[in-house]
């Protein structure tokens, strides 16, 4: 499905819950005439969807820099979210009478607000499940000792054959990294990325021998390693797509004895 496609769906389908939401009069809202009642809902949705599609996004970024549980930043991301919506949603409800704006006035619409933006949210991650779990592939590097493509890829599918029969078939090849999302790893190849329903160790285990569990969310191929960026205490390593996977500080040791945090990139 492509961005705009699912753009499309995802609004469709929040009309879809305007239409609902005017129908049930939740909160107290059935007490407001029909017309009214459609357009609170509809600038509650609209102005929550505004506010709450980046939170996804921002919860993904959060997981990895924090390497907690994606679903959790995710749930943590919709918290705050809320705040700034539920403050515009009040304030525009009040009209000109914004200046009697209270404190328990936004305390008792947060919920509400909270409520719209998970649901929101939710709408968002069974677009993304329901979404063909492929991105864009990038420019193909040229691997640090590159071998024949065909080789390649049989040399992987020796390895891992169980890992890559999962990918489709345009993305199987030389696997330059995993990332661990929930119950899913996104496999990243020479060729584009793609979820795989697996846990991550034992999409680790399938590779063991080429590469190291460098974070509790990342597991890179040794041979991907093109160098490593030092930020005050923290590493990062740069792989051949241009791509930085973060390093945890317990990994660092190990690491260096494997020389991947040197000016060369390591051996293969």
């Amino acid at each position: 499905m492509s961005g705009t496609r699912r753009l499309f769906a995802e609004l469709a389908i929040l009309g879809g819950l305007i239409l609902v939401l005017a129908a049930l009069g939740p909160f107290g809202s059935y007490a407001t005439p029909l017309g009214p009642r459609l357009l609170h809902w509809a600038l509650y949705l609209v102005t929550g969807y505004a506010f709450f599609r980046p939170v996804i996004a921002a919860g993904s970024a959060l997981a990895r820099q924090m390497g907690m549980s994606r679903l959790v930043a995710i749930a943590v991301a919709c918290v705050l979210g809320a705040f700034p919506t539920n403050v515009i949603f009040v304030f525009a409800a009040a009209g000109p009478a914004w200046r009697s704006v209270t404190a328990s006035d936004l305390a008792g619409a947060y919920l509400q607000t909270l409520i719209v933006g998970a649901t929101v949210t939710i709408v968002q991650l069974l677009a993304e499940r329901g979404a063909v779990p492929a991105s864009p592939a990038p420019p193909t590097p040229a691997l640090p000792d590159p071998q024949p493509a065909a080789a390649a890829d049989a040399t992987e599918q020796e390895v891992a054959p169980a890992l890559l029969d999962q990918l489709p078939p345009h993305l199987r090849g030389p696997i330059l990294c995993l990332e661990n999302e929930d119950h899913y790893v996104r496999v990243h190849t020479l060729h584009g990325s793609a979820l795989v329903l697996i846990r991550m160790r034992d999409a680790v285990a399938q590779l063991e021998g080429q590469g190291e569990r460098v974070h509790r969310s990342w597991w890179v191929a040794r041979r991907a390693v093109a160098g490593a960026v030092r930020q005050d205490r923290n590493w990062k390593l740069r792989l051949i797509d241009g791509r930085e996977v973060p390093v945890a500080r317990a990994s660092v040791a190990d690491l260096r004895v494997l020389g991947w945090l040197g000016d060369a990139p390591p051996a293969a």
